[in-house]
């Protein structure tokens, strides 16, 4: 997949069939509507800045009617158009057919976890220099932005599960594809970006479809990049090496974003699950299946409390409960938040009060009538028990002996 060129001109227009979508009266052409952007839309696209370029493509933010999207184009002044010797019409076409190939395969891998296309404008001219206009060949999508390591440590360990059950979900499409399985050799956090707190795959250039062919099982040893050094050895059956792309990209997987995301700030009763996945993924162990399951798991354990100890849970005995009440004032800084007042979820009241014994400013608790996307409830710690009022949406515990 990756590597493959168009060898012969042929016009632009018939590299790609366009997208469309039925036009509705009265409503506007807006992604927002469900409507597809075309080459005639592009004119209306606004304060265009360069964010990203490499050999084969220029990336633009822009702005079009008060939603930001993201516009991959040619790179002119790139390598693919630099370094080709031949005819200007012919090096533009060539380039344009990778954008058009991966606008391609971004619409048939289309899932939650996957950039959205939103548009494209495959013209019927062969060159038009210059920042994304009518007759330059574009890809619209979705706008994210680049994921950085330091941005997911500071993270709080919920939002880093939500961020590593992307990437499991990411793992079993790719194991699982409409096109079979793919291979990303280039799998790294640069391939990625983050889209309304959500991890989607942006970049594809690198897919391989289908696993190594082979004729001996020796044909399918899967070898440390750096090191040379023999991960494991899968067996070649039919003619390919069974699984050897769900593995490898697990294996990626691990090196790229598990090990950042998993188990810093994890519950106690969770930490060797979270890492004996993260281990058996930089082993080799697991494949994209089994980490998706894994993760999967690890989900449901942390949004259900299951990793709490029966002594662990004789802590609420020692806390009065007040339905319909809550304390306004008495808020103290935790490492857990980074903002004023000590705020957590929690998998039950249980777990509330064992955090609270934990600390020692905390003398109750507040839980709130809100839900992570676990399913877990807010929880918001006290250093008093004073200043009680009345919310039917709260519920205050105090531990027992405090006014």
């Amino acid at each position: 997949m990756s590597g493959q060129q168009h060898r012969k001109t042929r016009p632009l227009a018939t590299l790609a069939s366009p997208l469309s979508l039925p036009s509705f009266p009265g409503e506007e052409i807006h992604p927002a509507n469900g409507h597809i952007l075309g080459c005639g839309n592009l004119h209306a696209v606004t304060n265009l800045t360069v964010i990203g370029a490499g050999w084969t493509k220029i990336v633009y933010r822009g702005h079009y009617k008060n939603m930001q999207l993201a516009i991959k184009t040619v790179h002119t002044a790139g390598h693919d158009m630099f370094n080709c010797h031949t005819d200007v019409s012919v090096c533009y076409q060539h380039a344009a057919a990778k954008i058009m190939k991966e606008s391609e395969l971004l619409q048939q891998l289309a899932h939650s976890n996957v950039i959205k296309v939103l548009g494209e404008c495959i013209p019927n001219i062969d060159y038009f220099p210059g920042p994304p206009a009518v007759g330059m060949v574009s890809i619209v999508t979705e706008l994210g932005q680049q994921l950085d390591v330091v941005q997911i440590l500071q993270m709080n360990f919920e939002d880093r599960l939500r961020l590593a059950y992307d990437v499991g979900k990411i793992l079993q499409h790719l194991a699982l594809s409409p096109l079979g399985s793919l291979l990303m050799k280039d799998f790294r956090r640069q391939q990625f970006v983050l889209v309304d707190g959500i991890i989607k795959l942006s970049d594809v250039d690198d897919l391989v479809i289908g696993d190594p062919r082979c004729s001996f099982d020796n044909d399918c040893l899967m070898k440390d990049e750096n090191t040379d050094n023999v991960i494991v050895n899968l067996t070649c059956e039919e003619g390919r090496c069974s699984g050897f792309n769900s593995r490898l990209n697990a294996v990626y997987a691990g090196r790229h974003f598990m090990r950042y995301m998993m188990p810093y700030g994890c519950p106690e009763g969770l930490e060797t699950e979270a890492l004996d996945m993260v281990n058996r993924q930089l082993k080799g162990i697991l494949n994209s299946e089994g980490v998706f399951l894994r993760i999967h798991q690890l989900v449901k354990d942390y949004s259900s409390g299951s990793y709490l100890t029966p002594f662990d849970k004789e802590y609420i005995n020692n806390y009065a409960a007040h339905h319909g009440f809550t304390i306004q004032d008495a808020d103290f800084s935790c490492f857990q938040t980074v903002s004023i007042g000590c705020v957590q979820s929690v998998s039950s009241a249980a777990e509330g009060a064992l955090l609270c014994s934990r600390m020692h400013e905390c003398r109750a608790f507040v839980l709130l009538d809100d839900f992570t996307w676990t399913g877990r409830q807010i929880a918001v710690f006290k250093s008093a028990a004073t200043g009680i009022k009345e919310n039917t949406h709260h519920k205050v515990y105090i531990r027992r002996g405090q006014g």
